[in-house]
């Protein structure tokens, strides 16, 4: 049977979610193993996606897929948003490409959440739980850098006073 060739093909402007694009997401409870990846939430008045999301969701009928890589996005209060989302990933073996809108190679930028980005995919179809396609990942262009940070303690909401029960070392401050 011959393998037909995969066609590398590009997402529209999402925005991205919990990127592990420089140093593989560990498995969860130590099952599996470490893998890039980036969810991508897509808005879906815009044109672009419509037309990306229709024709996903027909490949994956094509085969009779029961599973999309299309999800509905949750708020805190598991509510759908009205936006969708994507997971892309890979093995720990194939590191991605990061781009920045230039073409121009990003060296260890965290990218954080909200960054506007691109991701070049290949669709790979699955058979296990109904089947399905799921998308690997291949690179991401970065279309507006929102570069992750930690947060500070105010950050979090914690209201700031002044203490000396604990000496603070300004050398470690982290604000």
């Amino acid at each position: 049977m011959e393998e037909k060739k995969r066609e590398r093909k590009v997402t529209p402007i999402g925005e991205a979610k919990w990127a592990h694009l420089h140093k593989p997401k560990a498995p969860y409870k130590d099952k599996g193993d470490p893998k890039y990846q980036i969810d991508v939430v897509f808005d879906p008045k815009t044109p672009e996606w419509n037309t990306w999301a229709k024709n996903l969701s027909e490949a994956v009928k094509k085969i009779g897929g029961k599973q999309s890589p299309l999800k509905k996005e949750l708020d805190d209060n598991d509510e759908p948003t009205g936006r969708y989302y994507v997971t892309f990933k890979t093995s720990d073996k194939f590191k991605p490409s990061v781009f920045d809108k230039g073409g121009h190679l990003l060296q260890d930028v965290k990218i954080g959440n909200g960054s506007k980005v691109r991701v070049a995919y290949l669709e790979n179809e699955y058979e296990s739980f109904g089947g399905g396609i799921n998308l690997y990942l291949n690179a991401v262009q970065v279309m507006e850098l929102l570069e992750f940070q930690s947060m500070s303690a105010s950050g979090y909401g914690f209201e700031i006073e002044s203490s000396d029960e604990f000496p603070v070392d300004p050398e470690n401050e982290p604000f």
